[in-house]
């Protein structure tokens, strides 16, 4: 019997050994894939951190000189160059619109201004200026600041040409710890470390805490792990390679990422421990390895609650960095992962594809009139939509609070266009909160990709279009265009000079002679603005007055142009010489003003010129565009003895029921609509029945853009008034035209 239950209880003992090293063994094998795993995550997620770390600081960097080669190119011939102070403060501009700390410009002799009204003398040293004329760019670290000595700044600085030879360099100056948030961008947990080091392991900046002063002389005192090497890591870097590496530092487990960003041979590193994230997926284990050695059955259940657990922090860490929190959809991170991926598949089926940027209009003002919570509810209702609204392939993500990204199949313009209109319009009618639908309109910026281009180079280009876009009135979408940043340097060249020009006298007024069809001789003129600018000649009024029109500068001009007028016949008459009335244009923006018929009538009072050498002319655009307010003005201007012109007419508002109505003393025939019915029997019977009309309204007749005889013995025969154009007279300096006024008075 004593033999039996030794035999039984040796058979017992050696199952439940075994069974003891099954579990055990089991546990083990469980405990490294448990690890193995969690450090293949930790890979992927830290490779794409790392990422995104390098673009996200080659996008600000890559920003910021763009920002300084656009003023680089602003100022090449400009004469502000030749002003200091006017520089100084075109400086002060620069840097109060960008996120500079401090501009400055250094002249070839080493003379160097700055925003802040400091002047030195070779602030940059020779060997930084002949980097910037080899390169035309340069970024440089622990560049000194002159105002903070203390301060380690980023240097970058442009090259400014004139002719192909060195003029001088445009720099700016940003202290290295305003770039900490966009280091901090990514940072997965409170205990991840960023940092931006040199080639050498230098570390020039780190988040969120600070980090010793080189890298590598840390990483000498680590342990590697298993297919991985300190010597190729340093030579990845020498060679300007990205990659992973982990290590062992001080008994704990760590992964590293580290991407050039394209910067003076600059690497952004990411860095995580493997250990510290996965602390409580480990102590979960552990505790199920204890539990294991009496009760086999609850191990099963544990290690099922770990393997949740392990798979809940998985998509804790995906949602933290790849899912926006507010829609529960893709964010900006996620978007620029698939994008490749989705790009390359539009590729392979040869269909064109856009980058578009749609931003939510008035977001602020829908928080402040509905709340936050309807706004919130806005954004998740627009997000549905757009998800509704893609096709196979295309992708989107909220980029921002009010800015969604997406990628969509472009067949044309024309499509994309219509298909984008047909969401305004669904959007604008569904969004619905609480019972009430919520007012929502839409902006979009379309950049159509047509070349291999960087993923934020197209992004940056769809921003240019959303601006233009949001810049036009009624305008809801707009595609990229190649010259628009051509056409921005040349707006802030024109905006830049603009008030200098007034104050310089550059603007100059020529005058275009109106002929008397009956007697031939001069009987009028039309005031036009010439801009003469002492270094680029002679700057087209097609060029300049668009510009105008947009920033109220045009205000100003009108009113010179009326004082130039008024100051001209003044002269004539007080010398006795003949005097012709003259009209003067006058922009649209004019009729908000309620003071503007007493500022013509008190500048006509002051220097003492009788209103009725005086005519004011409006174009047809503007005259049909508020018909109520233009009989007010006409009243108004008749009232304090102006005449009153309608330049243009024929253009392509033109209406006879309305001008009935409008009482003009002269309606002037637009020259294109003379053009077109000079070979055209149909249309000069339009045009003569147009004047016969016109003249039994009261209104005299002035045909514009006369250039032929023939065109000239048509208008007589059908007894137009005066004539204009260059058949009689091109617009002459004032000089010109008082020798041609008092040789038509010989005469």
């Amino acid at each position: 019997m004593f033999e039996y239950k030794k035999k039984e209880f040796k058979k017992t003992f050696i199952f439940i050994l075994i069974a003891a090293l099954l579990v055990a063994g089991g546990s083990v094998a469980y405990w490294w894939q448990v690890s193995h795993r969690l450090e293949q995550d930790v890979r992927v997620i830290l490779e794409a951190a790392g990422r995104e770390l390098a673009d996200n600081m080659k996008t600000v960097l890559g920003s910021q000189q763009q920002i300084l080669t656009t003023l680089a190119v602003s100022l090449e011939d400009d004469p502000v160059l030749k002003q200091p102070h006017n520089l100084i403060a075109y400086l002060k501009d620069q840097k109060e619109n960008s996120s500079f700390a401090l501009t400055g410009f250094q002249f070839a002799d080493g003379k160097t201004v700055f925003s802040d009204n400091t002047v030195k003398t070779g602030f940059l040293p020779k060997e930084t200026i002949d980097a910037v004329k080899k390169n035309n760019f340069l970024i440089s670290y622990q560049t000194v600041s002159p105002l903070q000595s203390e301060q380690k700044s980023l240097l970058l600085a442009a090259a400014v040409r004139n002719k192909q030879q060195p003029w001088g360099v445009v720099f700016a100056l940003q202290p290295i710890s305003s770039y900490r948030d966009d280091l901090g961008s990514i940072v997965l947990t409170d205990i991840s470390l960023s940092l931006l080091i040199d080639k050498q392991g230098k570390v020039l900046l780190s988040y969120p805490r600070s980090a010793e002063d080189n890298m590598f002389e840390v990483l000498q005192q680590a342990r590697p792990n298993k297919k991985f090497s300190k010597e190729e890591l340093y030579q990845n870097i020498q060679q300007g390679n990205d990659g992973i590496f982990g290590y062992i530092f001080d008994g704990e487990q760590r992964f590293l990422s580290y991407y050039p960003i394209g910067y003076n041979d600059w690497y952004t590193v990411a860095i995580l421990p493997v250990e510290s994230v996965a602390k409580k997926i480990k102590s979960l284990v552990f505790m199920s390895l204890v539990l294991c050695v009496s009760i086999v059955g609850v191990l099963g259940l544990l290690l099922a609650f770990i393997l949740h657990m392990q798979q809940q922090n998985s998509k804790a860490l995906y949602k933290l960095g790849f899912i926006d929190p507010l829609t529960g959809q893709d964010n900006a991170n996620a978007f620029q992962l698939k994008f490749p991926a989705a790009a390359a598949a539009f590729k392979e089926k040869d269909q064109s594809f856009a980058m578009v940027l749609l931003n939510l209009n008035r977001f602020k003002a829908l928080n402040d009139i509905y709340g936050f919570e309807q706004g919130d509810q806005a954004l998740l209702q627009t997000a549905r939509l757009l998800k509704e609204e893609l096709l196979p392939g295309e992708i989107y993500c909220r980029s921002t609070a009010d800015r969604f990204w997406l990628l969509l199949g472009c067949p044309s313009r024309e499509h994309l266009a219509d298909r984008l209109e047909k969401l305004f319009s669904r959007a604008g009618k569904n969004c619905q909160v609480e019972q009430e639908v919520l007012p929502l309109s839409f902006t979009c910026g379309i950049y159509v990709v047509e070349e291999e281009t960087p993923f934020y180079i197209m992004v940056d280009r769809a921003k240019l279009a959303l601006d233009t876009a949001r810049q036009r009135a009624g305008t809801r979408y707009a595609f990229y265009d190649r010259e628009y940043l051509q056409k921005i340097v040349t707006e802030k060249r024109i905006e830049s000079n603009m008030e200098t020009a007034l104050e310089e006298r550059q603007f100059k007024v020529y005058l275009q002679p109106k002929y008397s069809f009956e007697t031939g001789r001069i009987v009028g003129a039309e005031a036009l603005v010439r801009w003469i600018h002492p270094t680029q000649g002679m700057i087209r009024p097609d060029w300049f007055i668009p510009v105008f029109e947009k920033n109220g500068f045009v205000l100003k001009l009108d009113h010179y142009i009326w004082q130039e007028v008024i100051s001209f016949l003044k002269n004539r008459q007080d010398k006795g010489l003949p005097i012709v009335p003259v009209g003067v244009n006058f922009s649209r923006l004019h009729l908000d003003d309620p003071q503007f018929i007493e500022a013509l009538s008190a500048t006509a009072q002051e220097v003492g010129i009788e209103p009725k050498w005086l005519e004011v002319e409006l174009t047809e655009s503007v005259v049909f565009g508020n018909t109520e307010r233009m009989q007010q003005v006409l009243g108004g201007l008749h009232a304090k003895g102006f005449s009153v012109a309608m330049d243009d007419f024929g253009a392509g508002y033109s209406s006879l029921n309305v001008l009935k109505n409008l009482d003009f003393d002269c309606v002037k025939l637009d020259k294109e609509f003379l053009a077109r019915g000079e070979t055209n029997p149909r249309m000069r019977q339009v045009i003569s029945g147009l004047v016969k009309m016109i003249k039994e309204l009261g209104s005299k007749i002035v045909a514009e853009g006369v250039e032929t005889k023939e065109q000239a013995e048509f208008l007589r025969g059908i007894q137009c008034d005066t004539a204009q154009g260059f058949l009689y007279s091109r617009p002459l300096p004032l000089e010109e035209f008082e020798k041609k006024l008092d040789e038509d008075n010989h005469q």
